[in-house]
C-alpha cells in the first residue's frame, strides 16, 4: 500500500472526463500510517456533483463516490457493510438499494467505469 496517495494525480485522471467541469481538493490530511482525502467534482451540468472520499491505512484503502445534486442519487464504496454480495466489499448505493459494484478500489481503473455509469444518473432530478 503506498504510503501517499498522490492527489495531483488524481485530480489530472478525473480532469480527463468530458463529464468534469472542475475539481476541487477540499481536504488532505496526510500522517505517517494514514491519509484523508476529500475532493468535489463538479460536473457537466453543473447542478451534479460527485463527492469523493479516500481513506487510506497500512491495511486498507477505502473510497466513496457520492453523486447528488440537490440530494444524494447514488454512492459507490467499498465500507465493509454487505458481505452477501458477489464483489464484497464493493458496492452501489441507489436509493435505499444495495447491489454489487464493479468498481475495485483502485481509483486510476474505477474512474473509467465510474464515467461510464454517471450519464444515466444525470437525468433523475
Amino acid at each position: 500500500m503506498p504510503r501517499r496517495l498522490d492527489i495531483h494525480k488524481i485530480v489530472g485522471l478525473l480532469e480527463k472526463s468530458s463529464l468534469v467541469s472542475k475539481v476541487e481538493i477540499l481536504l488532505v490530511d496526510e500522517m505517517e500510517r494514514r491519509g484523508f482525502y476529500k475532493l468535489r467534482v463538479i460536473l457537466i451540468p453543473s447542478k451534479f456533483k460527485l463527492d469523493i472520499k479516500f481513506i487510506r491505512t497500512e491495511q486498507e484503502f477505502l473510497y466513496s463516490y457520492q453523486l447528488y445534486a440537490q440530494a444524494a442519487i447514488v454512492r459507490w464504496d467499498n465500507e465493509p457493510n454487505y458481505p452477501d454480495l458477489e464483489n464484497y466489499p464493493h458496492h452501489l448505493h441507489v436509493g435505499d438499494t444495495i447491489v454489487q459494484s464493479p468498481l475495485l478500489g483502485n481509483p486510476e481503473n474505477d474512474f473509467e467505469k465510474l464515467f461510464r455509469f454517471i450519464p444515466q444518473y444525470l437525468t433523475e432530478i
